[in-house]
């Protein structure tokens, strides 16, 4: 997922719109590098570590020149990137062992987290329009997954994962609002230095998913390296410039319903690659998950279009 940006916007919205646009179907495809690495020999909690730590390399050298800065923003700082990091190896390992279209979909349950956290944390006041926001995704949330004799909350440890991601989302966002201070390039070394630990700490919890599972010989790793560097350099890279380039360009409002073809991509693309079943409980409530994500972001950007109104006439 990419970096927040907290930036107004600048100049036109088309090329912005279409960079969004283009790394919402990188990261909705981001499925298919994640389970190449995983085929190859590399259990998905390691996959994920691998491939969201691969793009710490060219940032090397900014990591060594902000060095003072990124230490002087301490657990805030820790917070920004390890919230980042969490929900992408949460995520990564998800769509790797679960049904990629559910947990994107779960994991776009966030409104109900972001709401919840804004609300605790900055006293947002909690308007109709979010209550309603929040009353669309459980009811999305039931229809998805309370059919066929399922509950109607995740059923695996998967799925668990999916949700969790969204709620570290929620949780970078916040951050994001809190902490406008800090810098994107801080949060996207932030975010990658801590992948890889955060993605040690889940293989060592879950092993394959199944239970412990060994470290990969080193004849796997280096055949599993071409879709590392792949998922690293051509999926996460671009995206992550895509994200940021048009995210800072655009209102936060209208980047986050862009950025909502995610869902497209990664449905669309499980349904066609690796055969995922589109029933209608699935279209139904990811339309109605979907229009939980819109509404909230409609909702911020009112609230953003309020406070700098009020900033002008103050």
């Amino acid at each position: 997922m990419m970096a927040t940006s907290s930036t107004v916007p600048v100049g036109g919205i088309l090329w912005p719109s279409l960079a969004m646009i283009g790394s919402s179907i990188f990261w909705g495809s981001m499925w298919y590098p994640l389970r190449a690495v995983e085929a190859a020999g590399i259990p998905a909690a390691l996959a994920g570590a691998l491939c969201y730590g691969v793009p710490l390399i060219p940032l090397l050298p900014f990591l060594y020149l902000r060095r003072h800065e990124l230490a002087a923003g301490g657990w805030r700082m820790l917070l920004c990137g390890g919230s980042l990091a969490c929900c992408n190896i949460l995520f990564a390992v998800a769509v790797v062992l679960g049904e990629v279209g559910i947990i994107i979909l779960l994991f776009y349950l966030s409104p109900i987290w972001s709401t919840i956290l804004e609300r605790v944390f900055m006293k947002t006041p909690l308007t109709p329009v979010r209550w309603i926001g929040i009353g669309l995704a459980l009811l999305g949330l039931v229809i998805l997954q309370g059919v066929g004799g399922r509950w109607p909350w995740p059923s695996d440890l998967a799925e668990w994962m999916g949700l969790g991601a969204g709620l570290c989302w929620a949780v970078a966002l916040l951050t994001a609002r809190m902490w406008s201070g800090i810098t994107v390039l801080d949060k996207s070394i932030a975010q990658f230095g801590c992948a890889l630990p955060v993605g040690l700490l889940v293989f060592v919890l879950i092993g394959d998913g199944g239970g412990t599972a060994g470290w990969p010989e080193t004849a796997i790793l280096i055949g599993a390296l071409p879709w590392i560097v792949a998922a690293g350099f051509i999926w996460v890279v671009p995206a992550m410039v895509l994200s940021l380039w048009g995210a800072g360009r655009l209102s936060p409002g209208r980047a986050s319903i862009l950025m909502t073809s995610e869902v497209v991509v990664g449905v669309g693309s499980a349904a066609w690659l690796a055969g995922e079943d589109l029933g209608w409980h699935k279209l139904l409530g990811g339309v109605l998950i979907v229009s939980a994500s819109l509404l909230e972001s409609w909702q911020a950007r009112r609230e953003t279009k309020a406070a700098t109104a009020e900033g002008v006439n103050a």
